[in-house]
């Protein structure tokens, strides 16, 4: 195995490891179920409208009850390890293609939107937590469901024949 193949396996593993493992609350198993059967429905289309099915009616519920901060980000991390899963799925599904060009661009990619969310996300915690209900969390939700609705795309094209 080349030393590029190497390196590209082993950013391709951190990568990947890094995203499954981070927020590794585990979320009840309808949850996902849920979110998976809205990617597959005929209307999903890219998949957008599936983002905070799961966490959007616990914020809800979270309105004006006491420690609802706390409940909120509660609330987008329990779908938020959801996607990260889903993410490491993709990014698999990615690597199974077998173009070393692409999943270099990938890996070099989410490295890249990884610090991106990292820098980013952390802010809404130190705003209002009324700019963004569920704070940090809610921001690496929506982020991380984002970008594995475009890696999945990725994974189809390189898996398509």
């Amino acid at each position: 195995m080349s030393a590029i193949n190497k390196q590209l396996i082993s950013a391709f593993l951190i990568l990947t490891l890094g995203t499954a493992v981070a927020h590794a609350q585990q979320p009840p198993s309808g949850d996902k179920d849920a979110i998976v059967k809205c990617l597959e429905s005929e209307t999903a289309g890219f998949g957008s409208q599936c983002i905070g099915i799961v966490a959007d009616p616990c914020l809800k519920k979270a309105d004006g009850v006491q420690d609802d901060v706390k409940i909120k980000s509660a609330c987008a991390a329990r779908e938020l390890a959801i996607w990260n899963g889903l993410l490491a799925e993709a990014l698999k599904q990615v690597k199974g293609g077998g173009f070393a060009d692409i999943v270099k661009g990938v890996a070099s990619s989410q490295a890249a939107w990884s610090q991106s969310v990292k820098a980013l996300c952390p802010l809404f915690n130190k705003l209002e937590p009324g700019m963004l209900d569920g704070g940090a969390e809610y921001c690496s939700l929506q982020e991380t469901a984002r970008r594995t609705l475009i890696i999945r795309r990725v994974g189809e094209a390189v898996n398509e024949h």
